[in-house]
């Protein structure tokens, strides 16, 4: 080891004799730059690298040092959350590794481990316990006895892959079990939390500690000088034309022999393109080395995939979306391509991470599409400029700043449930202590909570006590008891697929197929041979031909950074390396410029195009939602949005809209239907008032939508 490390100094020699087993001659930057903080032990740390950058590590050598110096009689010593089963299973195996001979114990706690371990475990619990958010939700309400001796010896909380939790459901249910662990002990635990890169850190910092009760650090991850090689193709979809057999066979040419990701925006997609490439292997008489994974497939399918990827033993393309994005272990990843538009900077960079490992570089293809039949978007080449924004934002290390101020009102109803659950009751204001002042849902005044409170006593969710005491009511009895309860997210209502002849579970699916219907799934076509409507299983079997894949899922907004970035890509005369030239990217480049010029979009914010009006805001998805609402709350008319454009709106229009006053949020919800406002689990149990809310705080923004409004010049 390089004697110029100070850091490895500072670590217990049982821990520098495992960096000695592995072979290192020097600590990684943010291993250096981490050490000393997280052995401080008085601060919360945030630990960003790009994946397999070394921030388990960076975390893990001085947390054993630490609890390796200061033994505890009893009780867990480190609170380790991890979003996936699967990571859960990965980390435990690093962890059993980096702690052999250290006597110390490393507990796997989720759905899939056996109960006897578990209890055993609890009779002594020491050491490092691995879990996700569900599962410290069920420990919580299922094994409260044992809450307070198995957390109270604990020195840090770790939160793997950070980045997946914030401004979600599920990361305000880890913000609220955390508030409502420290209030347990009686004491602020150190956070430790391991994520991809960001660019403004001030709302990551709010997110993990919303009190500030502890100072939060930021060790530097040192300078990259990792190559990244990029291309990007574009492919144009019209009658004549299938650009899906066109990419397919890209892929099975330039990806077969290595293993790699091939990146979709939704699970029918990956299907699709696995589909055709798998054919395109039985047509040519090679064996195939394409498959698929994502979040309808079963656990058993996942896993396979999974395993085939680590062990390398043959080369294998993985057909996948979001699910492969979380650093789940699957060894060495050649290159990874994304097909159509990336609608996200840090999911871009969390998939581009996933290879280039080993000293190799990260390679990256995209594959824009453009359909001849979208009008001003075709003429733009929105698409191909929206891939080019992403990766020059991405290159230049700027990511959407995470959101942070919804309400979430409907984890806010399942941790009132969940305290109830654990405690047996609570008056209202100590609820609105527990959950609010001193909790997660710091957004939620008294007045808004007790709106809460009454909306759930109405649907006889809860139940007041003549005491005033708040406990559980005949509906919160059933949601308690339901098998999902831990789960703060929505999960559609899935119908399971099972292959007749080998009664194995395939994966799910969310709409009802006619039998002799033939659907794709795991990259395979099925025949529906019959139903079972009291279970909701569909029996299927195997078939060579045809096929639809079909599921539900709505795609993400597009960020105000990635819209600007376009627009100054458009009035630029940047020429980008990697855009390849056999698909003439550059010359569609210069087409879309061509037109912004000749429409004069620089200074003119509206282009006539046909016979509609485009209003060319540049101000990202949800700004765009909110001006086509303010519209047709001032105007009565429908104007359809874009992530840059809002359409059947003039400078007129927006005269009259700004001459009167800044519309409230609320009433700009009470346009939309309730059943599009009911887009969280438990969203259903709110009134229409408190659903308004909810909306209005999610989905809009006013303020920015106002300002775009009205920095427009008078005409």
């Amino acid at each position: 080891m390089n004697k110029t490390s100070t850091s490895y100094s500072l670590l217990d020699e049982k821990v520098r004799k495992w960096i000695w087993r592995q072979g290192w001659t020097s600590l990684k930057d943010i291993q250096e730059n981490a050490i000393p903080l997280v052995l401080a032990g008085d601060r919360d740390v945030i630990i960003s690298a790009s994946t397999a950058g070394g921030k388990t590590e960076a975390a893990f050598l001085p947390i054993l040092t630490s609890i390796l110096r200061d033994p505890a009689p009893k009780g867990y010593q480190v609170l380790y959350v991890s979003p996936l089963k699967a990571l859960i299973n990965d980390q435990y195996k690093r962890l059993v590794n980096m702690t052999s001979g250290m006597d110390l114990s490393v507990t796997p706690w989720h759905g899939d481990i056996d109960f006897s371990r578990k209890k055993r475990s609890l009779k002594e619990p020491n050491g490092i316990i691995i879990i996700t958010p569900e599962s410290l939700e069920s420990f919580f309400i299922n094994k409260k006895e044992y809450v307070l001796s198995a957390f109270s010896s604990l020195k840090y909380v770790v939160i793997d892959e950070l980045h997946s939790f914030i401004g979600t459901e599920r990361g305000k249910q880890l913000q609220s079990l955390l508030c409502r662990l420290e209030q347990i002990v009686r004491r602020h635990i150190p956070r430790i939390a391991m994520s991809a890169t960001f660019s403004d850190y001030d709302s990551v910092k709010q997110f993990l500690r919303n009190d500030g009760a502890l100072p939060c650090a930021i060790p530097p991850q040192g300078d990259s000088n990792h190559e990244i090689k990029v291309l990007v193709k574009e492919y144009i979809r019209q009658k004549d034309k299938d650009v899906t057999a066109s990419i397919s066979e890209e892929i099975y040419t330039q990806l077969r022999g290595s293993n790699n990701l091939v990146f979709t925006n939704t699970r029918a997609e990956a299907e699709i393109y696995a589909l055709r490439a798998i054919d395109l292997c039985a047509a040519n008489g090679v064996p195939n080395e394409f498959r698929v994974h994502h979040g309808s497939l079963s656990k058993t399918e996942r896993e396979s995939v999974e395993r085939d990827l680590q062990c390398g033993k043959y080369p294998v393309t993985a057909f996948c979306t979001s699910t492969m994005e979380l650093g789940i272990d699957i060894g060495k990843v050649k290159s990874i391509a994304q097909i159509g538009t990336a609608n996200s900077i840090s999911g871009l960079r969390q998939r581009l991470g996933r290879s280039g490992r080993r000293n190799e570089p990260s390679t990256l293809r995209v594959f824009s599409i453009e359909d001849k039949n979208s009008g001003l978007l075709y003429d733009l080449h929105a698409n191909l400029v929206q891939n080019i924004a992403v990766i020059e934002l991405m290159r230049e290390h700027r990511y959407e700043v995470p959101a942070t101020g919804s309400y979430h009102l409907s984890t806010l109803i399942q941790q009132i449930l969940a305290v109830i659950a654990q405690f047996g009751s609570f008056y209202p204001k100590e609820g609105w202590l527990l959950l609010c002042d001193k909790g997660a849902f710091k957004n939620i005044s008294p007045e808004l909570f007790l709106k809460v409170l009454r909306s759930l006593g109405a649907n006889k969710v809860i139940s007041q006590l003549n005491t005033g005491q708040i406990v559980i009511g005949e509906k919160g009895e059933e949601l308690l008891k339901a098998p999902d309860f831990y789960v703060a997210f929505n999960s559609p209502v899935d119908l399971t697929v099972i292959d007749k002849s080998t009664s194995k579970r395939i994966g799910t699916i969310q709409f009802k197929p006619a039998t002799n219907t033939v659907i794709i799934l795991a990259g395979k076509r099925w025949m529906v041979d019959s139903w079972d409507e009291k279970v909701t299983t569909i029996y299927v079997s195997p078939i060579k031909h045809g096929g639809i894949a079909q599921f539900n899922g709505d795609g993400i907004d597009t960020d105000r950074l990635i819209t600007l970035k376009m627009r100054d890509i458009y009035m630029s005369d940047t020429i980008y390396a990697y855009l390849d030239k056999r698909t003439k990217c550059s010359e569609a480049l210069e087409d879309g410029r061509l037109f912004f010029q000749k429409n004069n979009v620089a200074k003119n914010s509206f282009i006539q195009y046909g016979n509609n009006i485009y209003f060319l805001t540049w101000a990202g998805s949800k700004v765009n939602r909110t001006i086509s609402l303010i519209a047709e709350y001032r105007l009565g008319k429908s104007c359809p949005y874009g992530s840059f454009f809002v359409e059947n709106i003039t400078s007129q229009d927006i005269e009259k809209i700004k001459s009167a006053d800044k519309p409230n949020g609320e009433e700009l919800a009470k346009l939309k239907s309730r059943p599009v406002k009911i887009t969280q689990k438990y969203d259903y149990l709110l009134s229409e008032d408190l659903l308004n809310q909810e909306y209005a705080n999610s989905h809009l923004d006013i303020e920015m939508a106002w300002i775009v409004l009205t920095s427009l010049p008078e005409i």
